[in-house]
Order: structure tokens, then C-alpha cells, then sequence
């Protein structure tokens, strides 16, 4: 019981702890109003959008998710996706991972995501479900708690930064979205 509750906070703390990184006050003028994604995706499919802000995001989800599923081995997609803050962070959960001899199964699910513009930049507000990803051990033992919410909100900061949206860091809460 107490490695599960370990496995769940190593692999939110990195993402919960960006909340107050990087901001730019000039992309929030650079980019119109709140859109909202077209569709429901996983992230295995090829994701896009009219929106090069959704867009960044998208691609932070499927690097994010190559990353878990190859146990952390799989990180270098993860750079042109993220700030080097944010790449520092994720790397620790990659290392989390390959020390622990986890990995995830199956697909994350981006239910929604839509921007809104902020006082810190452009915010991505996105719900995405991991029922259907498990995070197992070495013998594809599930290490969570039956009781792990699957529904989450991510509220991430994207950057345009040298000419591309990546993803800035943020927030991520369980909830029935």
C-alpha cells in the first residue's frame, strides 16, 4: 500500500510542481480568444487541430505517454514538446520510472482541451481519462490503488518559444470531467 501511494505522487508530483513556471505576458495578446478541440482522441492517434496552441498540448500528452509506456526509457520526444524547465521535471518521473521498473499500458484519452488566455499567458484547460492506462511493475502487477481517480483536468501554460508552442507546465487535479 505505501509503494502505490508513492507510485501516484512520483508520477503527479513533477507536473504539480510547475505551476508557477515561466510566463510571457506577450503571447497572451498574440493569441485570440478560448477554442475547443474538435474531437475526442488517444493519444496513439494522430492529433490535430486548426489550433497550433491545442496542437502543442496534443503532442505534450502523446510524448508524455510514449515516455510512461516505454518505462522512461523513451524521453528524447519529450524536448521539442516542453519548456527545458518543464523537460527537467518530466525527465525526473522518467528516471522514477526506470529506478522502480514501471511503465504504463494501454492508451491515455484526451476527452477535451480547450485555451483560455490568462494573466500568465495562454492556458490549455484539458480532461483526459486513464482508464484504459494502467501503470504496472516489472511483472504487469497494476501498482495503483483500485481506488485512483481516471478522470483528470490538466491547466497547462503554452509558450510560443523560438517560434513553436510547447508546453510550459501547469496543473494536474483529479476530476470528473
Amino acid at each position: 500500500m505505501r509503494m502505490q501511494n508513492l507510485a501516484v505522487t512520483a508520477t503527479l508530483i513533477p507536473v504539480l510542481l510547475l505551476a508557477g513556471c515561466g510566463t510571457d505576458a506577450g503571447v497572451a495578446a498574440a493569441v485570440p480568444a478560448a477554442q475547443k478541440a474538435p474531437r475526442t482522441t488517444t493519444v496513439n492517434e494522430a492529433v490535430s487541430s486548426d489550433d497550433p496552441v491545442l496542437n502543442a498540448y496534443y503532442g505534450y500528452r502523446v510524448a508524455l505517454d510514449v515516455m510512461m509506456r516505454s518505462g522512461g526509457a523513451r524521453t528524447k520526444q519529450l524536448e521539442p514538446v516542453m519548456t527545458p524547465t518543464m523537460f527537467q521535471a518530466i525527465s525526473a518521473q522518467a528516471k522514477y520510472f526506470r529506478s522502480r521498473k514501471l511503465r504504463n499500458t494501454g492508451t491515455t484519452k484526451v476527452l477535451w482541451a480547450k485555451r483560455t488566455l490568462a494573466s500568465n499567458g495562454v492556458i490549455v484547460s484539458a480532461c483526459y481519462d486513464t482508464s484504459a492506462a494502467r501503470t504496472v511493475n516489472v511483472r504487469g502487477r497494476g501498482v495503483l490503488p483500485n481506488t485512483t481517480p481516471t478522470r483528470w483536468l490538466d491547466q497547462m501554460r503554452v509558450l510560443n518559444q523560438q517560434g513553436r508552442w510547447v508546453v510550459d507546465g501547469g496543473t494536474t487535479t483529479p476530476n470528473a470531467c
